[in-house]
């Protein structure tokens, strides 16, 4: 992340299982062209992506450093194994901008005539923030940041989904455009240049997922930012979470990542996160902390919720109106109502009417139509007209 803040293991076999029970039926390969996806993803993988992204080898990723320029090049060879189509400048999977910054563009093509030129863009960043600065570590600065949860969890995580999605055929309904952006730790730069230097058409990206810092599941739950950007995307991406995690639904709209960029620009966004820590942008923060298990249950996660955007007869549109909302509109909206005003204003021994069917009224409402009809508190009711009252009626 750019701004400076102020499980055990799952019977999988069951879990794919209770996915594909609830899928709606589409085409006759969906079904198992999911189950594919869903068990591709394996911690082992992303452990592997995880720990070489952390290592220091790269010192620490910083955006225009020798660190940086590998990973990149470590990042360019997975695209090209999971035979992801370049969309980059001149044909190629980068996209090269400022001090030797670049991101990495690789595209699956949709298979649907009339919803493949919609585009599903999955990104995270893979930069951090190289040996540190008073100005971006809490230190000790001169130190390596490896970054292992901040982005190295969401870079590997995209990693996954790029391999789960990119060879199974067919291909999802929508395309599916994998960003890993550079220079976000200098203030979302990568994302920034990619929406003002276009390699493809904004106005046909319906979504933007966005994974930063995913590395630290506690409690099984995640955050999840954007779902009020569009019209019916809680609904959407809750109908998605067979692996059962703890979906935290947050109304604030966080600036400090990637996703931010494209909703300045009306594009509905999701940011998945699983919060801070101590180890946020210290030296401290290293592979051997991450866990792996729940790395593996939201990326599995984010596979089902990508098929389901992406083969979705309609998808939400912008909601305006999110621009505007706070943590606090949310809290006006949930709060709970006020009871309903007593009808005839009387309260009885609910049990005793039940056992013997005396109904024995035990106080009155002042101003209520019992008050003015003469009820006291003390009268026994024997009938309503000519309904005599019994136990249990």
């Amino acid at each position: 992340m750019f701004q400076l803040p102020r499980s055990s293991t799952r019977s999988w076999a069951l879990l794919t299982a209770m996915v594909l029970a609830i899928v709606p039926p589409a085409r006759a390969a969906d079904k198992g062209m999911l189950r594919s996806a869903l068990d591709s993803v394996r911690t082992s993988d992303l452990r592997r992506h995880a720990f070489a992204l952390a290592d220091d080898t790269f010192e620490g990723r910083e955006a225009g450093s020798r660190g940086g320029r590998a990973a990149a090049g470590y990042l360019r060879d997975e695209m090209k194994r999971y035979g992801l189509q370049p969309a980059g400048d001149g044909g190629g999977y980068d996209q090269q901008f400022d001090n030797g910054y670049r991101n990495l563009l690789g595209i699956v093509p949709g298979d649907d005539p009339q919803l493949s030129d919609q585009i599903v863009v999955v990104a995270a960043h893979f930069d951090h923030v190289g040996y540190g600065t008073q100005r971006n570590s809490y230190g000790p600065v001169g130190h390596i940041h490896n970054g292992a949860d901040d982005n190295a969890s969401g870079t590997a995580g995209l990693l996954e989904l790029a391999e789960a999605i990119g060879r199974q055929q067919p291909p999802p309904r929508r395309s599916v455009l994998f960003a890993l952006w550079d220079g976000e730790e200098k203030g979302l730069l990568g994302s920034k240049h990619w929406v003002a230097q276009l390699t493809l058409p904004l106005d046909r990206v319906v979504l933007m997922i966005n994974l930063d810092m995913i590395g630290r599941l506690r409690d099984n739950r995640v955050e999840l930012y954007g779902t009020r950007s569009g019209h019916g995307l809680r609904r959407l991406v809750s109908s998605a979470n067979s692996v059962n995690l703890q979906l935290d639904f947050t109304w604030e709209m966080k600036d400090n990542s990637d996703h931010y960029s494209f909703f300045e620009r009306g594009v509905p966004v999701l940011m998945a996160h699983t919060g801070l820590h101590d180890d946020y942008h210290r030296p401290s923060d290293d592979p051997e902390k991450l866990n792996l298990d729940g790395m593996t249950d939201i990326t599995r996660f984010l596979v089902e919720l990508i098929y389901a955007v992406a083969d979705a007869p309609e998808l939400p549109e912008f909601r305006d109106s999110s621009r505007s909302e706070a943590p606090r509109h949310r809290a006006e909206l949930e709060a709970a109502l006020p009871p309903l005003p007593s009808r005839l204003g009387v309260r009885w021994d609910h049990e005793l009417a039940e056992e013997k069917g005396d109904v024995w009224i035990t106080g009155v409402e002042s101003g209520s139509p019992a008050e003015r009809g003469g009820f006291l508190a003390g009268d026994r009711v024997v009938s309503f007209g000519d309904v005599a009252i019994t136990a249990g009626a």
